[in-house]
């Protein structure tokens, strides 16, 4: 058992009917288990983080990382994160009465409410300390990033030592993936593991890592098949993918951004002739 679910067993068993009306959700709000845990959290260097600004519908991405003032009383505890995507976060993020922190390790969603408090430098943002966090086993529900084929992401998939085969990276999610197989591929089927090579040069991430299938369909009489990550530990792999769906959000996001813009310019300039 590792230290978070020794806390969140802990918890569990002093909370049974859960937290928040979430059944499964624990709250945790003890000083030291809380710097215990971020320690955890944050032990293998940054983490990637979704952010909601106040009530904002949109979520932005950054990396977690812990640190500690003078001394390490609670009031001298804070978080610093790294400057979030798409950018104009970093400026909404200053007025927000409360920013959500989620993060997702193997088993568990982790969920805190933090407040700004000021910018180190241009790449990192302070934030305070959370007061508590919550807890559940139910991960929030990955949300499918499309793959633009000009973004160049490469995607090899090895069955064993010997077959391999080039598919087409469709879609991408913090649970896995959505592939299109060429016409002539190694036989693929529900529960079969095999090893995924992902290679992205603009953001410099080149990673392989273990998945499963557990969907194979036809569609526009192509072959397509759904995996999930099959790792066993919440590892630097599982890291970049994270990175690699964060940021390829990111870039969905700046698109309607940047759609939104040119609109209202459009709409302005009609309505100021």
């Amino acid at each position: 058992m590792d230290f978070l679910d020794f806390v969140y067993q802990g918890a569990k068993a002093q909370q049974p009917a859960g937290h928040a009306k979430s059944p499964d959700a624990v709250r945790i709000d003890d000083a030291m288990m809380l710097q215990q845990l971020m320690v955890i959290l944050t032990m293998d260097g940054e983490i990637p983080i979704l952010l909601q600004i106040g009530h904002q519908i949109f979520d932005y991405h950054s990396h977690l990382k812990m640190a500690t003032g003078k001394g390490e009383s609670e009031k001298s505890m804070y978080l610093l994160i790294d400057a979030l995507t798409p950018s104009i976060g970093n400026m909404r993020i200053r007025h927000a009465d409360v920013i959500t922190i989620s993060l997702n390790t193997k088993a568990y969603n982790v969920v805190m409410n933090v407040n700004f408090m000021e910018q180190i430098d241009s790449d990192v943002l302070k934030v305070t300390f959370p007061k508590e966090v919550l807890i559940r086993t139910e991960k929030r529900k990955s949300v499918r990033v499309n793959i633009d084929s000009t973004w160049n992401v490469v995607l090899d998939v090895a069955i064993g030592r010997r077959e391999t085969f080039k598919p087409t990276l469709e879609n991408i999610s913090f649970g896995g993936f959505y592939f299109k197989a060429p016409k002539q591929h190694p036989r693929l089927f529900p529960g079969q593991e095999c090893t995924a090579h992902v290679i992205w040069s603009t953001i410099k991430l080149d990673t392989k890592i273990t998945i499963k299938i557990i969907e194979a369909c036809k569609a526009r009489g192509a072959p397509f098949f759904r995996v999930h990550y099959a790792f066993e530990i919440y590892d630097r792999s599982m890291q970049k993918m994270e990175s690699l769906v964060a940021y390829a959000q990111s870039l969905h996001l700046q698109r309607r951004n940047d759609f939104g813009q040119q609109w209202e310019l459009r709409l302005n300039k009609k309505l100021h002739r």
